[in-house]
């Protein structure tokens, strides 16, 4: 079965190694990325706000120039809401 592409829409760190997420699906994905902090540019502690979406929708980013693709973010987080919409 085809489904639309998840796009990023909108990336909040959090507290180290989380973050929020909400995507093209009006949910918002509660992520702990911490499962990948043995990659060599994983972002240290003062980086981890420095999170920024490629110009896809595809990704997140960091300068040190980790990135995370959205299946991966998908499949990390521990918890999904609904996302209020606003106007």
């Amino acid at each position: 079965m085809d489904s639309a592409n998840r796009i990023i829409l909108k990336v909040q760190a959090l507290e180290y190694n989380k973050l929020s997420v909400i995507l093209n699906d009006n949910k918002i994905y509660y992520c702990d990325l911490s499962f990948f902090s043995k990659v060599f540019c994983y972002p240290k502690q003062n980086e981890w706000s420095k999170v920024s979406i490629d110009s896809h929708g595809l990704d997140l980013i960091w300068p040190s120039r980790f990135e995370v693709h959205v299946d991966q973010l998908i499949h990390e987080a521990y918890l999904v809401e609904p996302a209020k919409i606003t106007a």
